[in-house]
C-alpha cells in the first residue's frame, strides 16, 4: 500500500468520525432542544391531540404565562446571583488549590490529588449538607444556599489546573520567586493567564451545576422570594399534561441565558487558547 493510500484511508477515517460525533451530537443535543421549543409553542389542546406535530400557528401566550406563573423574573436574578458567586468561588478555591497540590508544595499532595478524583466519582451528599447547613445557620438564606454550592467544581477545577500547571517548566516558579515574586502575584501574573482557557471552563461548569440543581432549592430553601428559576420550572410539574406546553416554555426561558452565555464564552475561550503563552516578564512581576 503506498503513502498515497494511507493518506486517503486516514482522511475517509476522519470524516467518518466527524459525522458520527455530528450525527450524535444531533441526536442527543439538538432534537430534544428542537422537540422542547415546538412544544413551548403550542396549545395545551393541540399537544394532547398532536403532541408529535408542530402546530400550524405558533402561540407565544405560553412565555409570557410562564414568566408570571412561575414567578420567573426575581427567580431569574437569585439564579444568577447564587451561580455566577458560588462559580467565582469555586474556581478562584480551585486555582489556589492546585498550583501547591500540584507542586507537591504540602504534605499528602498525592493523597489530596486522589480524594479529588474520587470527589468527581462520588454523588451530592444531599443529607449530611441538609443537617450541616441547619446546625450551622445556612438553611433558608442566600449566603447558605451558596456556600453550599461552592464545591460542585472544585474537583474538576483541581483535576484540571493541576495537569496544566504540571506541564509549566519549574523554573518558571524559581525565576520568578528570584525577582520577587510573591505567592499571590504570581499566580495572579503568571498562572492565571496561562491557565485561563481551563478557569473558564471550570467557571462554565461551576455555574452550570449551580443553574441547573433541582434537588437543592427544594432541600435548602423554604422562603419563595429566595427561590432560583428550578424551583419555579418545578411548580409546572404534574399529573395534567395540558401544562405541557407551559413546562416547555419556562424550560427555554431558563435555558436561553445559558446558551447565550456559552457562545459568548466559546469565542473568548478559543481566542484565550491562540494568544496563550508566556506574556509576563520577570519586570512585570
Amino acid at each position: 500500500m503506498t503513502l498515497h493510500d494511507d493518506n486517503g484511508l486516514f482522511r475517509n477515517a476522519r470524516r467518518v468520525y466527524r459525522a458520527s460525533g455530528a450525527a450524535l451530537i444531533f441526536v442527543l443535543f439538538f432534537i430534544p432542544i428542537a422537540y422542547a421549543v415546538m412544544i413551548s409553542l403550542e396549545s395545551g389542546t393541540h399537544f394532547l391531540n398532536h403532541p408529535l406535530v408542530p402546530q400550524a400557528v405558533p402561540t407565544f401566550q405560553n412565555f409570557s404565562a410562564a414568566w408570571s406563573q412561575g414567578d420567573l423574573g426575581p427567580e431569574l436574578l437569585n439564579t444568577i446571583l447564587y451561580s455566577f458567586v458560588a462559580a467565582g468561588i469555586s474556581t478562584a478555591l480551585s486555582v489556589l488549590l492546585a498550583f501547591p497540590i500540584s507542586r507537591a508544595l504540602i504534605k499528602g499532595s498525592s493523597a489530596l490529588y486522589r480524594s479529588f478524583v474520587i470527589g468527581i466519582c462520588l454523588p451530592l451528599p444531599i443529607i449530611p449538607l441538609f443537617v450541616e447547613s441547619r446546625m450551622l445557620h445556612l438553611f433558608d438564606n442566600r449566603l447558605g444556599y451558596i456556600i453550599l454550592h461552592v464545591e460542585v467544581g472544585i474537583p474538576l477545577g483541581v483535576l484540571l489546573l493541576g495537569a496544566f500547571i504540571g506541564s509549566i517548566p519549574k523554573e518558571l516558579d524559581e525565576a520568578a520567586w528570584l525577582d520577587g515574586a510573591g505567592y499571590l502575584k504570581y499566580l495572579a501574573k503568571i498562572i492565571v493567564p496561562l491557565a485561563w482557557p481551563s478557569i473558564i471552563i471550570i467557571f462554565l461548569y461551576s455555574m452550570l451545576g449551580v443553574w441547573n440543581d433541582i434537588i437543592g432549592p427544594i432541600v435548602f430553601l423554604a422562603t419563595p422570594s429566595l427561590f432560583p428559576v428550578t424551583r419555579g420550572v418545578y411548580n409546572f410539574y404534574g399529573t395534567n399534561q395540558s401544562e405541557a406546553p407551559l413546562l416547555a416554555a419556562a424550560v427555554v426561558i431558563v435555558s436561553l441565558p445559558v446558551v447565550a452565555l456559552f457562545v459568548m464564552s466559546q469565542r473568548q475561550l478559543l481566542r484565550s487558547a491562540m494568544g496563550s503563552g508566556v506574556r509576563a516578564r520577570p519586570n512585570e512581576l
